[in-house]
């Protein structure tokens, strides 16, 4: 099989298993993503490439789900986190829908990357480029609006919550058309399948708490970042 071939075979195999040196390599990327996304927040380049890097991943992905007319149940954007790669990128200006998404983003891809998840194909197949790619540029993309423009006043725990359960729902709604696992309503990882219902809650109460952590802690960083630039201006 040449490289073309395993770039886009639709023959279905097994996920790749990486060695330990691969895992410690995407939690490289994943740290470097943090610190060149914040130091650089404010350079439009930077800003430019992660959102044509974001759209290409996008485009050559399902350029090849719709060319190979894979099945719904796989080739619809109804993960959150490429709901969110699909807000960052095409919803303009600053909104709690917006925040709310580039949370979920950072949680989501940083997860991601942690614990990665792969198709079922070899290595280098587009499924796993666009995996490794689209979450980075997910990531960065989230971190440059939560760095240029968070409010922790914009998102309370009320609006979290109801955001998460009506996406859920409708998620849900989708997986039952379709019989996909899209946001691993389906088939939750770590904690298994609980049923339909079970799954449901125990996916959004999850989110929930790991959005609202995620929260904290960029307001949190925030604030640290601007009494030491006081400081430093003192």
């Amino acid at each position: 099989m040449n490289l073309w071939e395993q770039l886009f075979t639709t023959q279905i195999s097994e996920p790749p298993q990486f060695e330990f040196h691969w895992y410690i390599g995407l939690l490289s990327l994943l740290a470097l993503t943090f610190y060149v996304s914040y130091r650089y927040r404010d350079k439009v380049a930077y800003q430019r490439f992660i959102q044509i890097l974001q759209s290409l991943q996008l485009i050559v992905l399902y350029s090849w789900y719709w060319g190979n007319q894979m099945p719904l149940s796989e080739s619809l954007p109804f993960y959150h986190c490429r709901i969110a790669m699909f807000v960052m990128l095409l919803i303009p200006g600053t909104s709690k829908y917006k925040q709310y998404f580039a949370l979920l983003g950072t949680f989501g891809a940083t997860a991601a990357l942690a614990y990665p998840l792969f198709d079922p194909y070899p290595f280098p197949h587009v499924t796993i480029l666009s995996f490794i790619i689209g979450h980075v540029a997910l990531l960065g993309n989230a971190l440059l609006y939560l760095f240029k423009n968070y409010e922790a006043s914009l998102l309370n725990l009320k609006n979290v919550t109801v955001i998460t359960f009506s996406l859920n729902a409708l998620i849900g709604v989708v997986n039952l058309v379709v019989g996909g696992d899209y946001g691993f309503l389906t088939k939750p990882p770590l904690v298994g399948n609980h049923g339909l219902l079970a799954n449901y809650i125990i996916v959004s109460s999850v989110l929930v708490a790991t959005i609202s952590l995620t929260a904290k802690v960029v307001e949190i960083f925030l604030q640290q970042r601007a009494e030491k630039m006081i400081q430093e201006k003192a």
